[in-house]
C-alpha cells in the first residue's frame, strides 16, 4: 500500500519531467539544425573565390505589377559582381568594389555612382563570398517554416546595421549549404526574389568582366 501511494504521489512529477524533456527537446533540435546551417553556409561560401549562376528574379510590391527577368550572374571576391539580363543583348549591372555601372542599351544611356552611395537589392548578394561569421553581419538569424525546395530549409536574416535600406532576408537552403534562393524586403516594402540555377562554384570570371567602358555616342550620367 505504502508503495502504491508513493507511485502515485511522484507520478506528476513523472509526468512534468518528461512534458519539460519533451520541450527542451524541441527547442534543441531546432537550435542545432540552425547552428549546423550556418556552418555549412559558412563553410561552402567562405573560402569560395568565385561564382557563375542562371538566375530568375522577380520583383514585387504594394502598388506595382510583378516584374519577371532572367540573366547570368557573376560573383568574385573582393565585391565584384555582374548581372547580364536576357535577352542580349539586355540591361547589365556591375559592381567592381569601388564603382557601380547600370547600362541600357535600349535608353543609349549608362549610369554609375560610387558604390558606397548606392541601394540596390542586389548589393546583399556581396555577403555571399566570404562569409565566415554570418552572426556577425546579422542580429537576428532564425529558421521559419518550410515553403520551399524539397531538402530545403528557410533562414530569416535580420541585418545588424541599416545596409542600403535592407529590412530582412530569407535564404533557401538546402542541407549542404548550398543558397537556391534568396528574397530581400527593403525598408519600403519592396520585394526581390532570385533563384539560382546551373551553378558554377569556383568560377573565375576574366577581370574585364567587372569593367565597364561606354560605347560610342552613349549618354553617361553620374549619380551623387
Amino acid at each position: 500500500m505504502v508503495m502504491a501511494w508513493a507511485l502515485l504521489l511522484l507520478w506528476p512529477l513523472a509526468c512534468a519531467f518528461e512534458s519539460f524533456s519533451s520541450r527542451a527537446a524541441g527547442v534543441s533540435a531546432p537550435q542545432n539544425e540552425l547552428d549546423n546551417l550556418i556552418k555549412r553556409i559558412e563553410t561552402r561560401y567562405g573560402r569560395m573565390r568565385g561564382l557563375a549562376s542562371d538566375f530568375e528574379q522577380t520583383y514585387s510590391g504594394q502598388g506595382i505589377s510583378t516584374r519577371r527577368e532572367r540573366g547570368r550572374l557573376f560573383l568574385q571576391r573582393p565585391r565584384r559582381m555582374r548581372w547580364e539580363y536576357d535577352p542580349a543583348p539586355g540591361k547589365l549591372f556591375i559592381v567592381n568594389g569601388r564603382e557601380v555601372w547600370f547600362y541600357v542599351p535600349a535608353d543609349r544611356e549608362v549610369t554609375y555612382a560610387d558604390a558606397g552611395s548606392v541601394s540596390d537589392a542586389r548589393f546583399p548578394f556581396l555577403f555571399l563570398l566570404g562569409a565566415t561569421n554570418l552572426r556577425r553581419l546579422f542580429r537576428s538569424i532564425t529558421l521559419v517554416e518550410n515553403g520551399g525546395a524539397q531538402d530545403a530549409r528557410t533562414l530569416r536574416l535580420i541585418p545588424r546595421d541599416k545596409v542600403a535600406g535592407l529590412r530582412e532576408l530569407f535564404l533557401e537552403v538546402f542541407s549542404d549549404g548550398r543558397i537556391s534562393r534568396i528574397r530581400i524586403l527593403d525598408e519600403a516594402g519592396m520585394a526581390s526574389e532570385v533563384t539560382l540555377m546551373n551553378v558554377h562554384e569556383n568560377f573565375i570570371a576574366p577581370a574585364e568582366a567587372f569593367q565597364f567602358r561606354p560605347p560610342p555616342g552613349v549618354t553617361v550620367r553620374r549619380l551623387k
